[in-house]
């Protein structure tokens, strides 16, 4: 009996959210106060989002997600969701073979 795998559904965003920036050199009091956190911009697809975090991601194998982008959710400061979307499932390596 085969099994049905499971397909998802998935759309690329554009993400800007602020994060923390660190230094390593010596700087004057008055330039060290004048610092700030940084603007991030990520770009994948969104695989997950909760109250807490935003997970994407650009690189798949089937369902199999490769690396990942987490994003605290309350860092998030502009979210676009665009048109392209994929369905996660597993693709013949003899369809591309050629």
């Amino acid at each position: 009996m085969k099994t049905q795998k499971e397909k998802h559904t998935i759309y690329r965003h554009s993400c800007w959210w602020e994060d923390a920036v660190s230094k390593c050199d010596w700087e004057s009091f008055e330039v060290a106060i004048l610092s700030t956190a940084k603007i991030v911009y990520t770009e994948g697809y969104l695989i997950h989002k909760s109250k807490d975090v935003h997970i994407f991601s650009m690189t798949f194998i089937g369902s199999e997600i490769g690396e990942q982008m987490i994003v605290p959710t309350r860092s998030i400061k502009k979210l676009v969701k665009h048109k392209d979307k994929i369905i996660l499932e597993e693709i013949s390596y003899a369809t591309f073979k050629n």
